[in-house]
């Protein structure tokens, strides 16, 4: 199995804002690994310390799964099927790719009004998580919708490189 650095790949693909987002999934995956860490020593060893420990990580995962996904279509490092597409030429390939990019336009801005409409819902009741640190909901919100949207723009980008390249 080959090791896939897109950095080493391509060390120009991806703004600074995606290579930003990221770094910041790699430091939530830290952090997440280290909260359950944590939180399974010590409430094996006394009691939990880590406040809200459940919240905290389906907080992280969002992070997780959510910030590197513009890089990632920045790369063009998608886990894709390419058992017909890779026996067709360079013009059927590239409307192919675009195609897909237009789905994903389409499917990514059904994410945005979604996670716009929770946001506006949680920012206008005020809505937080029970616990001990009651965390409101809209953080989480905000990041997806601006996730979302980064990836988004990042599709409508390669159609345009699609196309130019194209003609």
């Amino acid at each position: 199995m080959e090791s896939i650095d897109n950095e080493t790949t391509a060390p120009m693909a991806g703004s600074a804002l995606e290579r930003g987002m990221g770094l910041l999934g790699r430091v939530a995956l830290i952090l997440l690994c280290g909260t359950v860490t944590l939180s399974v020593v010590s409430r094996a060893l006394w009691r939990n310390v880590v406040a809200d420990d459940i919240l905290i990580v389906s907080e992280l995962m969002l992070v997780v799964i959510l910030a590197p996904l513009a890089l990632v279509t920045a790369v063009r490092e998608h886990i894709a099927v390419t058992i017909f597409t890779d026996k067709l030429k360079g013009s059927g390939q590239r409307a192919l790719s675009i195609l897909g990019h237009v789905v994903g336009i389409c499917f990514f801005t059904f994410l945005a009004t979604a996670f716009w409409q929770l946001l506006s819902g949680s920012w206008r009741t005020g809505e937080y998580y029970e616990g001990q640190l009651n965390i409101p909901h809209w953080i989480g919100h905000l990041f997806a919708l601006c996730a979302v949207i980064v990836v988004v723009i990042r599709l409508v980008i390669l159609i345009v490189v699609d196309i130019r390249d194209h003609a």
